[in-house]
């Protein structure tokens, strides 16, 4: 059972930023369990606990569900074209479906799903949400307003485009953002992460395969295949291993591919996005990434800063995500608290935006008043406590832990709130302390802001927002 769970969460973890949804099945093909993808639950799926795959989609079979396929042989099935009909959705998939395997027993199988299109049966209405456009990348940050302008001046071209950010920045978003703007929208999008390929079967996924090419083999698309005349998204490019980035690079300077056990080349028309959580530069230099492909997957390079470095949107996104799970969840949450908003300025966020989504998530299921308080942010305030207690910090950056008289003592603490010094006032007067000593310490802000364990822009973000630069 324990690693039954294990293989849950780290296909969880390793397929959440482009999965949209994932189904847990048991060998009787029932749903145990389903993970909600970026796009959140969908309808038609949303009563699938406890039925069986083949009950729910009438259009699917022994022989053409991926899920039975897998409980049927144990193996992998990659990168499947699914179509089926539910509750007045015809939805088009691609479907990669991995066997759960305990002491050698087929025990369920995970179905990891992307969605190629979603419409309303009878209506031919698209779902706005299926994928990602510019207008969901929130921020009122002047670096990410540059990069919206880069979005829209390369999605008109076709010239490939390389896409680095640390894991949860959004890659995924300015990605299905250029398809979206592109000529090719109307076309397919295909999201691929590289990392989730087993290695063997690496080549069969990307070309296709040809009936008896070897045992089992049936005829399949590859990925290039699938995404003729669309675009075609790589994520971790890099996992691939440097004879597979050879190959890649071939399909793409000639724009073709030959299927396993194929006599004949097949063409292909399709536009490449990369992306990587991993310094580019540094991997040619290391040789996890060809130097070739770098150059050819990186006409165009779009570098998606970490939350910590664009600090004002740390509240303009936590609105946005109390605005949606508000409309998600039918809840009235009106915003967060000043403790919880002053934790939120000052956490370094290292999984970015999606584990500030996630975080706010978490606390609508356990916030029962009208705004987000500490304790429904139990998990985050658990992970700010493994960091080294604040003056243990300070003593290692030198800096003098002399706060204000505020808080000098709980009984001094007590007497300024009954003198009606608000909390706010006593938190921006500890604050002001800090950096005042880092800077006095120091010299320079840039070390001051090194000292602080921030970055430079949010050092400058904190003393604009305290009156404190030309100080």
């Amino acid at each position: 059972m324990y690693n039954y769970l294990k293989k849950i969460m780290r296909l969880i973890e390793t397929s959440e930023g482009d999965a949209d949804g994932m189904l847990v099945v048991n060998k009787e093909g029932i749903v145990e369990y389903i993970h909600p993808g970026k796009s959140g639950m969908p309808v038609f799926v949303e009563d699938a606990v406890g039925q069986r795959v083949l009950d729910l989609y009438p259009e699917l079979n022994m022989e053409n569900s991926t899920v039975m396929e897998t409980l049927r042989t144990g193996k992998t099935v990659v990168g499947e074209k699914q179509v089926f009909t539910r509750k007045n959705y015809k939805v088009t998939l691609m479907a990669t479906t991995y066997p759960i395997i305990e002491n050698g027993s087929i025990e369920g199988a995970i179905d990891v799903a992307k969605f190629i299109d979603v419409k309303r049966t009878g209506k031919g209405e698209r779902i706005d949400n299926s994928l990602y456009s510019l207008d969901d990348i929130i921020s009122v940050e002047k670096n990410i307003d540059k990069m919206k302008r880069t979005i829209e001046n390369v999605a008109s071209n076709d010239s490939a485009v390389l896409i680095f950010g640390e894991t949860g920045t959004g890659k995924q978003l300015v990605a299905e953002s250029i398809h979206s703007l592109s000529q090719r929208k109307g076309k397919p999008f295909i999201s691929q992460n590289c990392a989730a390929i087993p290695g063997n079967l690496m080549e069969s996924i990307f070309f296709g395969t040809e009936k008896g090419s070897f045992t089992g083999a049936e005829n399949k698309k590859g990925l290039f295949e699938m995404a003729d005349g669309g675009t075609l998204f790589l994520d971790e490019v890099n996992s691939m291993d440097p004879n597979m980035q050879a190959k890649l690079l071939k399909a793409l300077e000639e724009q073709k591919v030959r299927p396993l056990g194929a006599r004949r080349d097949v063409s292909f028309d399709v536009r490449i996005l990369c992306a990587t959580n991993r310094d580019p530069e540094s991997m040619v230099s290391s040789g996890d990434l060809r130097s070739d492909l770098y150059y050819r997957i990186s006409v165009v390079r779009i570098d998606v800063p970490p939350l910590r470095e664009r600090p004002e949107d740390i509240m303009r996104l936590t609105e946005h995500f109390i605005d949606h799970f508000n409309e998600k969840m039918d809840r009235d949450i009106k915003g967060v608290n000043l403790m919880v908003r002053r934790v939120f300025e000052n956490w370094s966020w290292p999984g970015n935006v999606r584990e500030l989504k996630n975080t706010v998530e978490s606390a609508f299921n356990l916030e029962k008043s009208e705004y987000i308080t500490m304790s429904s942010i139990k998990d985050l305030l658990r992970r700010v406590s493994q960091e080294e207690g604040t003056e243990a910090r300070l003593r290692e950056r030198n800096v003098p832990p002399g706060l204000p008289s505020e808080l000098s003592s709980q009984k001094a603490l007590e007497a300024a709130l009954e003198k009606g010094v608000s909390m706010e006032n006593i938190l921006d007067q500890t604050e002001r302390c800090i950096i005042e000593a880092a800077v006095a310490s120091e010299g320079k802000l840039s070390q001051a802001a090194k000292k602080l364990g921030m970055s430079p822009q949010k050092l400058n973000y904190r003393l604009s927002k305290l009156n404190m630069r030309e100080k």
